[in-house]
């Protein structure tokens, strides 16, 4: 059994990086070493973000398939551009995803901290 913050760090958070990081790339045109900056992360991490190295893709592919998870990404991406906060849009998008089962399995016998 594994606690929820488990899930949330091994496979919600890689998923949902991967996204902003292409949302920064391909709307925004900027390098990985500028989304690693705007991210908090380092460009290797960035670059296996973007090359999905470190994030389910059956878990990305539900999300970019879901139009309001998308809409979500989109504001993030929007605030990170700018160099604000957009944690409040990641915990909108796992609302997002719990309530609509997108990540059922991974959260089905995980126990609250």
């Amino acid at each position: 059994m594994d606690f929820e913050s488990e899930v949330i760090s091994d496979e919600f958070l890689p998923a949902v990086r991967s996204l902003m990081a292409e949302e920064l790339a391909e709307d925004y045109g900027l390098k990985q070493k500028e989304i690693a900056e705007k991210m908090g992360l380092t460009q290797p991490a960035v670059s296996q973000y973007l090359n999905k190295k470190r994030a389910s893709r059956k878990i990305l592919r539900r999300m970019r398939d879901d139009p309001q998870v998308m809409l979500i990404m989109e504001e993030a991406a929007s605030k990170a551009a700018r160099n604000h906060s957009y944690i409040e849009e990641y915990r909108q998008v796992l609302e997002t995803v719990r309530a609509k089962g997108l990540m059922k399995e991974q959260f089905k016998n995980t126990e609250k901290l």
